[in-house]
């Protein structure tokens, strides 16, 4: 897929669907150069990972950029950052909604707003939405409004730097098990009744993730932008209730 031959930034280098890529990113097939940012410090990182801790997603980030040097790359980008509210709408407080929108759409805002001052060779870019940004689920508004928003603004980047050969994709899945999702799956009741809400009855992993982030950010996917890709057991349009 010539990922060895791009320079890899994974943001929200932390999180639990990130292990994977970064291990993967890592091993002696497709090494090449990562850096890894996160809010706590990883271990077991190889010799071609680069790591920086940094306190928020804020000024920290900005700083980070300022210090990468990333002119004239082959630059591929993954944010990782992400938060899940459950909660109607009508016991949101304005607090936590503008939380959410941090966590999960200022993030990638502050991240492109550096990126793409550079001169790149090329540029391909993937965040993460939700299934729930298109199919309506109960008490996800917060996190539905926050997660349209990475959609809306990916397609639009899309549009607008296309002709610099940079490419803009998200990835929608369903509930993937996590330390972020233990709370919700804390029970063999609760893992049932969420499994069947997709057609394929279970519960995705951070695994199940992986060739499709990969694909986005090596080569292979060059002429693919403005998408966003649902893994989520089907959840998103297939409806799997069977009627007898």
């Amino acid at each position: 897929m010539d990922i060895e031959k791009r320079k890899i930034i994974i943001i929200g280098a932390s999180s639990d669907i990130a292990q994977p890529v970064i291990k993967a990113l890592g091993n002696q097939i497709i090494s090449n150069e990562s850096i890894l940012i996160s809010r706590t410090k990883l271990p077991n990182i190889v010799s071609n990972q680069k790591q920086f801790v940094i306190n928020n997603y804020k000024e920290d980030l900005i700083e980070v950029f300022d210090n990468l040097n990333l002119e004239g790359s082959n630059l591929s980008v993954v944010n990782f950052t992400g938060s899940i509210i459950l909660k109607p709408l009508h016991i949101v407080k304005e607090e936590e909604f503008l939380q959410t929108l941090e966590i999960n759409l200022m993030t990638n805002f502050r991240a492109l707003s550096k990126i793409l001052k550079l001169n790149l060779n090329s540029l391909s870019y993937v965040a993460f939405s939700s299934v729930a940004a298109s199919y309506g689920l109960a008490n996800h508004e917060a996190i539905s409004a926050a997660k349209s928003g990475v959609e809306g603004l990916l397609r639009s980047c899309a549009s607008s730097y296309g002709h610099k050969d940079y490419r803009f994709n998200s990835i929608s899945p369903s509930l993937i098990d996590t330390k972020l999702t233990k709370r919700l799956l804390n029970s063999d009741l609760a893992r049932d009744n969420i499994s069947k809400m997709n057609p394929l009855k279970k519960i995705g992993t951070p695994e199940d993730l992986l060739n499709a982030i990969l694909w986005l950010l090596s080569d292979g996917s060059s002429f693919v932008t403005g998408q966003n890709i649902n893994i989520d057991g089907g959840l998103n349009n297939i409806n799997s209730r069977i009627i007898q």
